[in-house]
């Protein structure tokens, strides 16, 4: 049966009925491995998450987005495997990888409830600033703001107020304490935690804000700054930095948790040359943010980097 299966992938491969979708061309080349140290399937579908600037589904500008230079990047330095780009949701992301298809993404963060069934890179390609509470412009809730002195806003206290509806998309994760914090205003009152799963992801959840269906959502500040230079209705929308958000989220890039999920991420993990691609990628971010947020993700990627370079103790 394995040799048969072999057989017909090896053979669409050579008259090309398997070829990478989303207007990007991977031309195959044979594997490095011999036929047997290689896991079949030998190709990658590529989950990509319509979240703008990170990726960029459709438009004149698609292909271009943030973690699609990196992808591109990626699968040059891995011809041994035929790559397919496929459009997702986060909810379908999750499917595919719990029921072990052969699936990866750039686009998932690392968080506890994911690792039984996701298998990560040993290190982080990328650094971004937290997620931010977005609401209405002039929106505040009935006992306002409380605001701590930096700022911020805590989402635990926001929700035990019973104050706010908040808005979310299916299995999007945004870090272990904002995570929990909604995974409690669930439990506590399930019609304050609202999930909605329409197209174009954060935009569509927008749209839906902006109907007053619910009051709050989380998503970053890049998102929403992108958005306003081709969506008009964006500028309708603020947001606000949280108490519990840590300074700088990584992401790592992830596959199924199957023997071929674990052959892909080795093969991530002993590409050379990438640390020019992942500067490029901090580079293309940094000039997206707005004047202050570019400074407060320097300072904190100079912390970062000067912490990594610092000598062990033996």
């Amino acid at each position: 049966m394995g040799l048969c299966i072999r057989s017909v992938l090896l053979a669409l491969w050579a008259c090309g009925a398997i070829t990478p979708s989303f207007g990007q061309t991977q031309a195959p080349t044979p594997p490095t491995a011999t036929p047997s140290a290689l896991i079949q399937p030998a190709v990658i579908r590529w989950l990509l998450l319509d979240f703008v600037p990170y990726h960029v589904v459709d438009g004149p500008q698609k292909g271009t987005g943030l973690r699609d230079h990196y992808l591109s990047a990626l699968i040059k330095r891995m011809p041994e495997y035929q790559h397919q780009l496929e459009i997702s949701s986060t909810e379908r992301l999750a499917q595919y990888m719990q029921a072990g298809h052969p699936v990866c993404t750039l686009s998932v963060l690392k968080v506890p409830e994911r690792e039984s069934y996701t298998r990560y890179g040993s290190e982080p390609y990328f650094y971004q600033l937290p997620p931010v509470l977005i609401s209405r412009r002039g929106y505040v809730p009935p006992g306002g703001w409380k605001k701590r002195a930096g700022g911020e806003v805590s989402l635990p206290e926001l929700l035990r107020s019973g104050e706010v509806r908040v808005g979310t998309l299916p299995k999007r994760r945004f870090g272990s304490a904002l995570d929990e914090a909604l995974k409690q205003a669930r439990a506590a009152r399930p019609d304050q935690v609202l999930e909605f799963g329409e197209y174009g992801l954060l935009a569509g959840l927008l749209h839906t804000l902006s109907r007053n269906r619910f009051d709050v959502t989380l998503g970053y500040a890049i998102e929403i700054e992108q958005l306003r230079k081709t969506q008009a209705t964006a500028d309708e929308f603020q947001y606000m930095a949280l108490a519990e958000a840590p300074p700088l989220i990584p992401t790592y890039p992830a596959c199924s948790l199957t023997p071929w999920g674990k052959q892909v991420i080795q093969t991530i993990d002993r590409l050379t040359g990438m640390e020019p691609e992942r500067a490029r990628l901090r580079e293309q971010y940094e000039a997206m943010l707005p004047a202050e947020e570019r400074l407060v993700y320097r300072a904190r990627m100079a912390v970062l980097l000067a912490a990594s370079s610092a000598p062990r103790s033996p």
